[in-house]
């Protein structure tokens, strides 16, 4: 029983890790000159993440995609890498293609600070359920914060 709840904690924690970096990395970039760099960005996101209902992005956005991408960018990719490269390579070339993944400039650099943060993180621990607990904190925070600030 003990173990569980230790187990719970530690997910918390990671939710929690993933919604605070989430959002301070966000408004870092927000508040830099980088949307101004590339500004049909935010019409851009308002049109696509924000456009859906709250039920359906907490479901795509805040569950399915970070499980999916997190068993695929650090479970298969870095793993990978890692076990030729070693974590620097692995973690950089890794995000590298995460960011890449996100197909814009805005939303790469973003998801290359927290995948190099994530490498880090599942490096340490080698747990899936570390980055997709971070992921989802961070999609979760981020999103909710989205859909109050462009009131959808």
């Amino acid at each position: 029983m003990k173990n569980e709840i230790k187990k719970a904690a530690g997910i918390l924690i990671y939710l929690i890790i993933g919604a605070v970096s989430g959002m301070l990395l966000n408004l870092l970039i927000m508040h830099s000159p980088i949307p101004e760099i590339f500004p049909s960005y935010t019409d851009s996101i308002r049109g696509k993440m924000f456009s859906v209902n709250i039920i359906s992005g907490l479901f795509l956005y805040c569950l399915v995609s970070p499980v999916l991408e997190e068993l695929l960018f650090r479970r298969l990719i870095y793993d990978f890498l890692y076990s030729y490269t070693g974590f620097a390579a692995a973690a950089v070339i890794s995000s590298l293609i995460f960011a890449i993944y996100h197909m814009n400039m805005v939303q790469g650099i973003y998801a290359f600070i927290m995948g190099m943060f994530i490498c880090t993180l599942y490096h340490r621990d080698h747990r899936i359920i570390v980055p997709v607990s971070l992921h989802i904190g961070a999609n979760l925070a981020v999103w909710l914060c989205g859909n109050l600030l462009f009131g959808v």
